[in-house]
């Protein structure tokens, strides 16, 4: 299914990897560009098939789908390829980054490294580095790889969504979720990367106005790990939204307008501010 009907698609090289890309706009289009960096086996479509039209009513709208080896893996394997993207999509333009999961490392990664790219930087469900309860889950999440997909793709439903998003769902609605549930080749490096990923180095290069956006019920990227990104950013404000790790899916019309006011009205995201977007 396509992204967007108004989403250009193509590929851009980036050494020897072949990258696809959804831009919205040309490279003259003159509406602020924002840079959707998907999460952990996830692409554009899966993770942002509803936020990114929302996103296209305002803005010039870019995503790619990351693209893994079966070698070792970086976050500059990865930030490289969205820089790449935005090199060739939106040359000598300053971006909107926008992060989910190991997608807000990467965009993370990106901010520190080329601060006059990123005019802001938006971090859903991130982390600084994977604390205990992480690496349980990741080494839970490797066992059943290795043993068992189907049990697998249950834990990975049980873990991604929020228990009132799970129990708004009926049986046959849930199952639907599981069996939609894919692991794409490169997933298993994507996911020791999650557990050995560390940005503590390069959050104090991070000058863009950052917004850190955390889902109360995360199971797997507990708020505190959120917090500690928070933190770790020195113009940096904070936001919690009632979701589980799987903002985009559950709450993708808040996220969306949370997105939009710090873009448009940052007098309203102060330095340093907390808020709370509870679901009604």
């Amino acid at each position: 299914m396509k992204i967007h009907p108004d989403a250009q698609e193509g590929l851009v090289l980036v050494g020897d990897l072949t990258v696809p890309f959804y831009d919205t706009g040309a490279p003259y289009d003159a509406r602020p560009t924002v840079v959707l960096v998907h999460g952990t086996g996830g692409s554009a479509s899966t993770h942002f098939r509803t936020l990114f039209p929302m996103l296209t009513t305002r803005y010039r709208v870019i995503a790619l789908d990351l693209q893994t080896t079966n070698g070792e893996l970086s976050l500059g394997y990865l930030s490289a390829q969205v820089s790449r993207v935005i090199d060739e999509r939106a040359p000598n333009q300053g971006v909107h980054l926008v992060g989910y999961s190991l997608g807000a490392l990467v965009a993370a990664d990106l901010a520190a490294d080329r601060p006059a790219t990123a005019l802001t930087l938006t971090l859903v469900a991130g982390w600084v580095r994977a604390g205990t309860q992480q690496k349980l889950r990741n080494r839970i999440w490797q066992r059943l790889f290795e043993t068992d997909d189907n049990l697998l793709r249950e834990f990975a439903t049980l873990t991604a969504y929020g228990p009132p998003f799970l129990a708004s769902k009926t049986d046959s609605e849930v199952q639907a979720l599981i069996e939609a549930r894919q692991f794409p080749a490169g997933i298993a490096e994507q996911m020791k990367l999650n557990r050995d990923a560390d940005l503590s180095d390069k959050l104090p290069k991070v000058l863009a106005p950052t917004l850190v956006i955390a889902g109360s019920y995360d199971q797997m990227v507990p708020d505190r790990q959120s917090k500690l990104l928070f933190g770790g950013i020195a113009n940096a404000r904070y936001a919690v939204i009632e979701s589980g790790h799987a903002v985009p899916q559950e709450r993708p019309a808040q996220l969306f307008q949370i997105i939009n006011e710090f873009l448009t009205i940052p007098e309203a995201f102060p330095r340093g501010q907390v808020q709370e977007r509870i679901h009604i």
